[in-house]
């Protein structure tokens, strides 16, 4: 029997639309370019004003990513096993699953993994990756990719956004049903015609 194929995910901007990762080219530019700062190091909001700002920036994950019923439909079907891994920091942990149970989308994941210790989020997303050892990552942070894609076996696949799109990698695509598609036609996993949620 073949062996079932296992996904991780990561929530924002992959499960999740969320408009201001576009900002996340430019930021990513300044830091590199006019800071000087090369080492891959996440921001942990400490105050509370901090993270209340960081809650409100999170909160623009509004809706399901282009692709969402393509995940239900595959996950449903017993075609793919999915596992969501979110680095976000412990305190949006509520707001996370409120989501997840707004959009009824709880039940598509195997295991959700949370970033309980607030570990940076690349430490983070590779140790559950070696954890449940994926065939496929899908992540939209370029830092983070660039982290990830030497130093383990999965194949990471990036969703880019149209200010970063311009980087060279193999497995780059728009939104997350490009990219399970992709994966499905590797994996040759028929996808019936008018699947619906």
């Amino acid at each position: 029997m073949k062996k079932k194929i296992r996904v991780g995910l990561d929530f924002d901007g992959v499960v999740a639309y969320n408009p201001m990762r576009i900002f996340r080219a430019w930021m990513a530019f300044i830091k590199r370019r006019i800071l000087r700062i090369k080492k891959l190091r996440f921001w942990y909001p400490k105050y509370s004003w901090q993270k209340f700002l960081w809650i409100i920036i999170h909160e623009s994950s509004i809706f399901p990513s282009a692709g969402c019923d393509l995940l239900a439909y595959l996950a449903e079907k017993n075609l793919i096993e999915f596992h969501l891994v979110t680095a976000r920091y412990s305190f949006l942990d509520d707001s996370l699953r409120k989501w997840l149970k707004k959009y009824k989308i709880e039940q598509v994941f195997k295991t959700i993994n949370l970033n309980i210790k607030d570990e940076q989020p690349h430490i983070f997303k590779e140790k559950i990756i070696d954890k449940y050892r994926f065939d496929y990552f899908i992540e939209d942070n370029f830092d983070i990719i660039n982290y990830l894609s030497p130093k383990n076996p999965s194949k990471i696949y990036w969703i880019y956004n149209i200010f970063d799109r311009w980087y060279d990698y193999p497995e780059k695509y728009p939104y997350l049903e490009k990219a399970l598609r992709a994966i499905c036609q590797k994996e040759k996993i028929k996808i019936k015609a008018g699947y619906a949620r």
